[in-house]
């Protein structure tokens, strides 16, 4: 419990929101979904599911998820490593997306779902993944801050020369690989 205080408190001091950012990609991403509080036919869909399960994930991030699909207009998801059914509920609704649970299924994913902690089991999993991605695919990372071994594994990560961009929300990592940009890193508060 101590380091996740201690963690938040950095992430707080670190972090900033819209202002500070300085690539159009991300200020885009920041401003028209991060950030985006409109109400949506969806909402009630993905409370309803929220209620229903026991996750912990928050229903304000559990809405993120929902957005960045339709956002980034995402069809191939990657569900990695056996993640709950509730994280393709929440992709699918009002989404057209298909859902993948093995990344042999296809050769290249738009949107790729990883729970760090399957990650700790399968460490060859990371080449697998970035294999699997293109020049715009997201891997989304959750719990990157829950414990020191996670905030190590986000660490490496995005480190790794094919992430290009990294956006630290606290509770999910994001990596892009965006080849046409240059190596950025961002801790943003949603």
């Amino acid at each position: 419990m101590l380091f996740r205080i201690k963690s938040y408190l950095y992430f707080l001091w670190k972090s900033t929101n819209q202002h500070g950012v300085h690539s159009p990609f991300v200020f885009n991403l920041v401003t028209k979904c991060f950030y985006d509080r409109k109400k949506r036919a969806s909402d009630a869909s993905i409370t309803s599911i929220y209620k229903n399960n026991p996750v912990e994930i928050s229903l304000k991030n559990t809405k993120l998820l929902n957005r960045l699909i339709g956002y980034l207009n995402y069809e191939k998801v990657l569900i990695a490593e056996n993640s709950s059914s509730f994280i393709e509920q929440i992709l699918s609704i009002d989404n057209s997306t298909t859902i993948y649970y093995s990344a042999e299924d296809l050769d290249q994913f738009d949107f790729i779902y990883l729970d760090i902690n399957q990650f700790k089991k399968h460490s060859k999993l990371l080449d697998i993944l970035f294999s699997k991605a293109h020049n715009d695919s997201l891997l989304l990372l959750n719990s990157i801050h829950t414990s020191e071994e996670n905030q190590t594994i986000w660490q490496q990560l995005h480190n790794h020369p094919k992430a290009k961009v990294s956006i630290d929300t606290y509770d999910f990592g994001f990596i892009f690989f965006r080849k046409e940009q240059e190596k950025e890193h961002f801790v943003i508060r949603v």
